[in-house]
């Protein structure tokens, strides 16, 4: 066997090894933590929408801490399963679909979040402001509205993979792309001569 054939059926074992790391390694799920979507209203309108409303000074020191990152972390941030709070639900695609064909709608709406009044140290919550602009008058339905808006944060919870962008998926892309790379120039220095 010359030098070409062994480097060429290497490289060919390699790609075939390579090709199997994302089978022996999946990515993990992960818990996602989103105060993307908003809520308007009083507690009252918002559990008659299926909401589940939650004081700050409720949460357990892992749900207070959660929140608080979520929001530092322009409002999503992700851990790994297990580490979430016990008082959110981390439904995954399936049981989310489950849940709205058995009309429990309630079960994938997000968690609202009573802010203290004064805001205590939190960051700003992450709510559009539909309140009046500086310096213009406003309804008094207006400005309980927007201070009610502030005061009220959602935060969706679920269970899902990290994004293509994740450390974890771009190991497998790139172990991909290697298998892929080895095998076509193991295949060439195998079939030429």
């Amino acid at each position: 066997m010359n030098r070409r054939n062994a480097v060429g059926t290497a490289l060919v074992v390699l790609a075939a090894v390579l090709f199997t790391v994302p089978a022996v390694f999946p990515v993990q799920a992960m818990l996602v933590h989103d105060t993307g979507s908003y809520a308007t209203g009083t507690p009252e309108e918002l559990r008659e929408e299926g909401h589940e409303v939650i004081a700050y000074e409720n949460l357990s020191a892992r749900g207070q801490e959660l929140y608080r990152t979520t929001l530092e972390n322009d409002g999503e941030y992700r851990v790994p399963v297990g580490e979430g709070a016990p008082e959110f639900s981390y439904l995954n695609a399936t049981e989310r679909r489950q849940a709205f064909e058995n009309d429990n709608v309630s079960a994938v709406r997000a968690v609202v979040i009573e802010r203290p009044e004064d805001g205590g140290d939190l960051p700003p919550a992450d709510e559009p402001n539909f309140g009046p602009r500086p310096g213009e008058n406003a309804s008094e339905e207006e400005q309980r509205r927007a201070e009610t808006t502030q005061r009220y944060d959602a935060m969706a919870t679920a269970t899902s993979e990290p994004p293509l962008g994740a450390t974890p998926q771009l190991i497998r892309l790139a172990s991909v792309l290697l298998a892929v790379l080895s095998m076509g120039v193991g295949g060439y220095l195998l079939s030429s001569k």
